[in-house]
Order: structure tokens, then sequence, then C-alpha cells
């Protein structure tokens, strides 16, 4: 047996006697993974989830209060609050956030339509919303009430003159037709579930944490000698770097592997999306292979640029949480400002989680994720490259 074998064989023994970076490898994304996607399902909420709820109170009782109460129980994504009680103690209870909107409909609202003074509905939100929520509940409240007055006024012109009464019914058929949105493929949508999301993306991060435990020994082992004594024997460099490379390659394989089973198995069994691994598994093996290519010769040029464990570990933190900042791991990419999202564009883990994307939500096959594989690549021959000069430099092994 080589040199090689016996460098894999150390390493393995050094990891399996690292027992808690492992447990941080494994127990930290799949933490992540399960809170994430089980909280934000509702904000990501793409397949008819509810994600909105709210109070409506009808003091009004009449016909046009009444469709309109129905067009809002009819969304698909709001779900109605049964809670009695006057409008100050349903204000505590939107304040305390036990529901998101409440919706007052003022007495007189129906018969107001036919007048120049309409009493319009008074719409309340909690204080903690999202903006974009507010606006999309509001519009969907003010098409309702469009749609209300558009009914009533078409009713008040009466039947046509051969005798057709149904003209506000064909009218608003009309208005439905005017914008048609195009069925969607399977397993498409227009945006990422909350595990679509998240598990490519804790998963990213924590593949770049495998500098921690990388880093460590190998300073370890620099400040012990073992270097010196390794390349006084005559073995190459390349195989000291080789050697250390491969057994973590297999540990960033083996996250994966076991990341993406949890969002497929665990996650639904928790309550919250299944994970779909897209229609070609090639184009997804080539992603957790790049992404482990970039995390492990990221992990070596950490290891060659620090002088201590301390350093070793800080470095690792501060480039992974800038990497996750701004590549969308923390805050998805899709609802930064433009600027953010053109720095965010630089960050290599934003180029794991599009490619992931490209597999999970787009459906994509080895031609869409190579761009993606090969930026992931490059990082990792200049990063390895870089990790290689650093090594030659130092005369201490």
């Amino acid at each position: 047996m080589g040199p090689l074998h016996h460098l894999i064989r150390k390493e393995w023994i050094l990891l399996g006697r690292d027992r808690h970076s492992l447990l941080l490898l494994f127990l930290m994304p799949t933490a992540f993974i399960l809170i994430m996607s089980l909280a934000l399902r509702g904000l990501f909420a793409g397949h008819g989830a509810v994600a909105v709820t709210y109070v409506l109170v009808d003091s009004d009782k009449s016909r046009a209060s009444a469709q309109l109460a129905a067009r809002i129980h009819a969304h698909p994504e709001f779900a109605a609050v049964d809670t009695p009680g006057d409008e100050e103690a349903l204000r505590r209870l939107l304040r305390s956030g036990r529901t998101q909107f409440l919706v007052l409909v003022p007495p007189g609202f129906g018969a107001s339509l036919d007048s120049g003074e309409p009493r319009p509905v008074r719409l309340y939100a909690a204080p903690t919303l999202d903006a974009a929520v507010v606006k999309l509940f509001d519009a969907a409240l003010r098409e309702a009430a469009a749609r209300v007055y558009l009914r009533r006024s078409l009713d008040g012109l009466g039947p046509n003159p051969d005798g057709d009464s149904g003209a506000a019914d064909r009218a608003l058929e009309r208005v439905d037709a005017l914008v048609v949105s195009p069925p969607e493929e399977p397993g498409k949508s227009a945006g990422p579930t909350a595990v679509q999301q998240n598990v490519p993306a804790w998963l990213i991060f924590a593949m770049f944490f495998i500098a921690v435990p990388l880093s460590s020994t190998w300073v370890q082992e620099r400040a012990q000698g073992t270097y010196q004594r390794l390349l006084s024997m005559g073995v190459p460099r390349w195989k000291l770097v080789l050697g250390k490379a491969i057994p973590y390659l297999c540990v960033s394989l083996a996250q994966g592997a076991l990341m993406l089973a949890i969002g497929v198995w665990l996650v639904p069994l928790l309550g919250g999306d299944a994970l779909e691994l897209g229609a070609h598994p090639e184009a997804l093996a080539l992603m957790i292979a790049a992404v482990g290519f970039a995390a492990v010769s990221f992990a070596l040029l950490v290891a060659n640029i620090a002088r201590s464990v301390e350093q070793a570990t800080l470095l690792t933190g501060v480039c992974n949480l800038l990497f996750a900042a701004l590549g969308g791991v923390m805050v998805p990419r899709f609802i930064m400002p433009p600027t953010l999202k053109a720095i965010g564009a630089c960050s290599p883990m934003a180029w794991g989680l599009e490619g992931f994307l490209d597999v999970f939500l787009r459906r994509g096959g080895l031609a869409d994720v190579a761009p993606r594989a090969g930026l992931l690549v490059g990082f990792g021959c200049a990063a390895l490259s870089m990790a290689a000069f650093l090594f030659a430099r130092d005369r201490r092994g």
C-alpha cells in the first residue's frame, strides 16, 4: 500500500476521534433545515397553504356586505378567524399577533353604494406584518369591493331588451377572461417552497463549514512537525494535500445525501412540504460534487492561511457568514434589492444555491446546471492552487 492510502487512513482515524466536529457538520444543517422549512412554510407558500389570517366583522348584514365577505373567504391563501368581541377587543387581538388583519364593514355599506358618499370598509393590519403581505391583502379586498360595486351597478340597469336578467354575471365573466394564466407544468412553480429554499441553502452552508475540522487538524499537524517529517521521508506535497482532501470530500458528499434525504422524508413527516429532487439526478449529483469540491478547496486555503486553530475557526466563520448572507442562504436573493443581489452573485454559495434551484424548481438537466457547477469548480481550482502555493512556501511543512 502506498503513502496516499496511509494518509487517507490517518485522516479517517482523526475524523473518528473528532466526533464533536462531525456532529456539528451533520446536526447543524439538520436543525436549520427542519426549523426554517417549517417556520417559513407559510411565507414561501405556493401550493395552497394558508398564509394569512384575518377577522371580518360585518356590521351591515346586507346583500352587498355578504358578497364582499364571500369573496374574501373564497381566497385560497386567506383564513378567517371566528373571534367574537367588540372593535377594541379585536384590535387588541390584532396587536398581540394572534391574527394578521381586521376587516370592519360599517353599517349602511350596501345602501351607500347607490349614493355619492360610500361608507368605506376599514382595514387594520398587524404592526409586524411584511409590507408585501399587507399590499396583497389590501389588493384582494379592493378587488372584492370593486366586484361587489360592479355587480350592484349592472343589476341596477335591469334586464336587457331581450329579457336577459343575467347581465351582471355575464359582464363579470368577461372581466375574468381578460387575463389568463397558463397552467403550470408539473413540478414547476413560480417560486421556491420553504423546503426547496432551505434544504440546499443550509446544506451548502454546512458543507463550507468543513473548513473548521480540516483546518484545525492541518494547523495542529503542522505545529507538531508532522508534515516536515513526512516531507523528509520523500512524500510529495501533492499527496499530503490529496490525502487530506479525499476523506473530507467524502464527508461533504455524505452531508449532501443526508440533507436531501431529510428534505424528502423527514420534513413532510413533521408537517412541511416534501422536497422533490427534480427529473435529472445526474444534474443533482454534479451540483453536490461541485459544491463539495469548492468547500474542501476553500478549507485547504483557510488551513494554509491560518497560523493557529483560533485563526482558522474565526476566518472560517467570518467568510462563511459573508458568503451565506450575500448568497441567499440567510435571506433569499429574490427579495434582495438589485444592488445587493448583484454583489451576492459573486458568492460561491449563490452559485451553488441557484444550481440546486435549477434542478428542484426549474427541472434543469446537466446543460442547465453546468454554468453554476463550472463557477464552483473554477473557484475550487483557484482556492486549491493558492493553498498549494502557500503550502510550498511554508518552510515549516
